[in-house]
């Protein structure tokens, strides 16, 4: 976590996990719904969850902050209805960090 907190210090173990779910799957896509069901999470917290971890603007109070850039959402072309999760490049150099220091311990 202290290395994700790097780019929030807030991050939650949810976004945490979901980032490293996305950062697993790469450099395939991610499904939203996987982890819908994975995290046992609502459409709505997953959709906030997505926002914080890309470059969407997300609530924070009153204010609607940027989101970090860490992974990309992208409306699947086969099923519009589903929502694929990559990380981008700013996430893949968080996730090799990350990993390298797991295998550090």
């Amino acid at each position: 976590m202290r290395i994700l907190r790097t780019v929030n210090p807030e991050i939650t173990v949810l976004y945490a996990a979901i980032f490293l779910e996305v950062g697993a799957a790469a450099p395939k896509a991610y499904p939203m719904n996987e982890f819908l069901e994975r995290f046992g999470i609502t459409r709505a917290t997953a959709s906030r969850a997505v926002s914080w971890l890309s470059n969407s603007k997300y609530p924070s109070g009153k204010d609607r902050l940027a989101g970090h850039g860490l992974i990309k959402a992208e409306e699947n072309e086969q099923d519009r209805r589903r929502v694929d999760l990559y990380l981008t490049a700013k996430g893949r150099t968080l996730h090799e960090q990350v990993m390298a220091a797991l295998e550090r311990k």
